[in-house]
C-alpha cells in the first residue's frame, strides 16, 4: 500500500517534512511515524493482543482484521488516528459526527467494530449502554493509554508496516441521510490504483503540499489524506471550511494544491481579496462532489492564472470515473482504465450520443456492500456498476445529464429527497409534502420542500425547521420551504416530483 510504504520512506529520508497540519497542530513525517507506533500500541493494548482479531458481525468479510471506528470532531485527530490504524493490521472507519445519533449507534450495532474512539461524551455514553461486544473509549483516554503502552514497549515498539494489497484497510459509508448508511470495504490495492490516477490526472506529486478543508468523514478530504501521504506530500486540514483561514494558510505556507467542492472557490477568492492575501502559490485546484459551474471556473481561472483547475466525477464505491477542464464540468473524459456503457431501462446499450443510465467498469470498484448494512451488490457479475446517473457517451466523452432517482447533490452532499419528506411528514400538518432539487450555480442544487395545505392549517416555518434540524444532519435540512393548496399527483394518487418542481419554478407555490 503506497501510504505506508511512502510514509516509512519519507520519515526515513525527510523526517522534518510536514505530513499533517491543522487545528493548530502539526506533525512531521518523523512525528507521524512515531504517532503510528503509539496508535498501534494503544489499539493492541485496549484489545488485549499484539495480533487482535475481529469477532463481530463483519469479521468474515474483513478476514479477521479488526475494525476501529472513529467519531471525532477535529480533522487533525481523525487523520492522525486513521493513519495510525491503517499503518498496521487494522480497518479504520470514520463516522460522520453530524449524522443523527441514532444512525451512528445503529451502524455500530450492526458492524460491531472492535474499538470505538470518540470525543462525543453523549455518543460514548449511549454506546456503553448498548448491547454490543466492542470497546469504547474517549479520545483523551485513548491517547493516554496509547502513550503509556508505547513507553512500556520502548525502542522495540513496532511502527508502520507494509501490508498485503488484498487486505481491507478502510470501511467507508454512503450518505447518512438514508434510513441507514451502507458500509463497504476498501482494500489497500484498490486505493493504490486510485493514488496512481491522482498522480497522472489530479495534481498529486512527490512532496507537494495540499489543503483540503472539511471533516475527514467527507470522501474528498479522506481521499486527500490517502493520496497526499501516498506521495510523500504535506496535507493541511480544516475541520470546518473557513475561507479566510484557508486563504491565510495558502499564502503563508505557499500551498500548491487545493482540493474541495466547487462552492468553496468563490468564498476563497472573496476572502483573499478582502485580506489582500495571494493565492499565486496554487498550481493545481481540484474540485469534486458537485458539478463545477462555468462561471465559478472562469472567475477562479481569471483571478488565479497560475492554477490549473480540474473537476472530476466519481463515486466512493466505484472510484474515479472522469474529469473535465472546461465549462460546467459535465462533459468528461474518462480516466485511464475506465470502461463506459450507457444503457436503457431494459439494460441494453443505447446508440452513441443517446441518453441512458451510466454504467462503469473499473478495477477499483467494490463488489458489494458490507452484509450487516445492506444485501445489495455494487457491481454485477461482470464487474459493471452504476450510481444511476443519466448520461450519453460518444466520441470517447461522457456527457452527464442529471441524476436519476430521488437523490440531490447539494454542496457536495448527496441528499435523499424521500428521507427529507418522511422527516417533515412526521410533523402533524405536514403529512403531504414533496422535496425537490432546485438548480443553483453555487451549490449545484438547493433542496426545497413543498407542503400541501391551507396557510392557516400549516405549522409555523420556525416549527417546521426546528423539527427538521432535530432529526437531520445540518447539511441536509432544506434550504427553502413552500406551500401549495394541492400537490400534483398521478392518476393513482402518487405525488409527481417533476410536476412539483415545475410548480415551484413557475412561481405557483408560495414561499414560506
Amino acid at each position: 500500500m503506497p501510504i505506508t510504504r511512502t510514509l516509512i520512506d519519507t520519515a526515513d529520508r525527510w523526517p522534518t517534512r510536514t505530513a499533517l497540519a491543522g487545528d493548530g497542530e502539526r506533525f512531521t513525517y518523523g512525528e507521524l511515524s512515531s504517532s503510528c507506533a503509539q496508535v498501534r500500541a494503544g489499539v493492541e493494548t485496549l484489545l488485549g493482543s499484539s495480533e487482535p482479531a475481529a469477532s463481530g458481525a463483519s469479521a468474515a468479510e474483513t478476514g479477521g482484521v479488526p475494525i476501529v471506528a472513529l467519531s471525532l470532531s477535529r480533522a487533525i485527530d481523525a487523520a492522525r488516528l486513521l493513519t495510525g490504524v491503517i499503518s498496521f493490521r487494522g480497518v479504520a472507519a470514520v463516522l460522520d459526527p453530524l449524522w443523527p445519533l441514532e444512525h451512528r449507534l445503529e451502524i455500530l450495532r450492526r458492524v460491531e467494530p472492535a474499538l470505538v474512539v470518540t470525543d462525543d461524551p453523549e455518543f460514548a455514553e449511549q454506546l456503553d449502554a448498548a448491547a454490543w461486544g466492542g470497546t469504547v473509549t474517549s479520545l483523551a483516554s485513548f491517547d493516554l493509554a496509547a502513550a503509556e503502552a508505547l513507553a512500556r514497549r520502548g525502542e522495540a515498539a513496532p511502527g508502520p508496516e507494509v501490508r498485503p494489497r488484498d487486505e481491507p484497510f478502510l470501511l467507508l459509508f454512503t450518505s447518512g441521510t438514508t434510513d441507514l448508511p451502507k458500509g463497504f470495504l476498501r482494500t489497500r490495492g484498490s486505493w493504490a490504483h486510485n493514488v496512481d490516477i491522482s498522480r497522472r490526472y489530479l495534481g498529486t506529486a512527490d512532496g507537494r503540499s495540499t489543503i483540503a478543508p472539511g471533516p475527514l468523514s467527507y470522501s474528498l478530504t479522506l481521499y486527500a489524506l490517502v493520496e497526499v501521504l501516498g506521495t510523500g506530500g504535506s496535507l493541511h486540514l480544516q475541520s470546518t471550511f473557513d475561507a479566510r483561514a484557508v486563504a491565510r494558510t495558502i499564502a503563508e505556507e505557499r500551498i500548491e494544491r487545493f482540493v474541495g467542492v466547487p462552492a468553496m472557490l468563490p468564498a476563497l477568492l472573496q476572502a483573499a481579496r478582502r485580506t489582500e492575501l495571494s493565492l499565486d502559490s496554487l498550481v493545481e485546484v481540484i474540485t469534486g462532489g458537485a458539478n463545477q459551474p462555468a462561471h465559478i471556473r472562469s472567475g477562479f481561472e481569471e483571478a488565479v492564472p497560475t492554477a490549473h483547475l480540474r473537476s472530476y466525477y466519481g463515486a466512493s464505491e466505484i472510484g474515479f470515473i472522469g474529469y473535465s477542464d472546461e465549462g460546467d464540468g459535465t462533459n468528461l473524459a474518462p480516466f485511464a482504465g475506465v470502461e463506459v456503457s450507457v444503457r436503457d431501462d431494459a439494460g441494453a446499450d443505447v446508440p452513441a450520443g443517446e441518453t441512458g443510465t451510466l454504467h462503469i467498469r473499473v478495477g477499483s470498484a467494490v463488489e458489494r456492500y458490507l452484509a450487516a448494512t445492506s444485501a445489495d451488490r455494487i457491481t454485477d457479475t461482470e464487474g459493471w456498476a452504476s450510481v444511476n446517473d443519466l448520461a450519453s457517451f460518444a466520441d470517447g466523452r461522457i456527457q452527464l445529464l442529471g441524476r436519476a432517482g430521488d437523490v440531490a447533490v447539494s454542496g457536495g452532499h448527496k441528499v435523499s429527497l424521500p428521507q427529507v419528506e418522511r422527516t417533515l411528514a412526521s410533523l402533524p400538518g405536514c403529512e403531504q409534502c414533496c422535496a425537490v432539487a432546485l438548480p443553483d450555480d453555487t451549490l449545484g442544487s438547493l433542496v426545497a420542500v413543498v407542503i400541501e395545505g391551507d396557510a392557516d392549517a400549516l405549522p409555523s416555518k420556525a416549527r417546521m425547521l426546528g423539527h427538521l434540524r432535530a432529526r437531520l444532519a445540518p447539511q441536509f435540512v432544506p434550504h427553502r420551504l413552500y406551500r401549495a393548496s394541492l400537490l400534483p399527483r398521478t392518476a393513482g394518487g402518487k405525488i409527481r416530483r417533476s410536476a412539483v418542481l415545475d410548480l415551484v419554478t413557475a412561481g405557483d407555490a408560495e414561499r414560506l
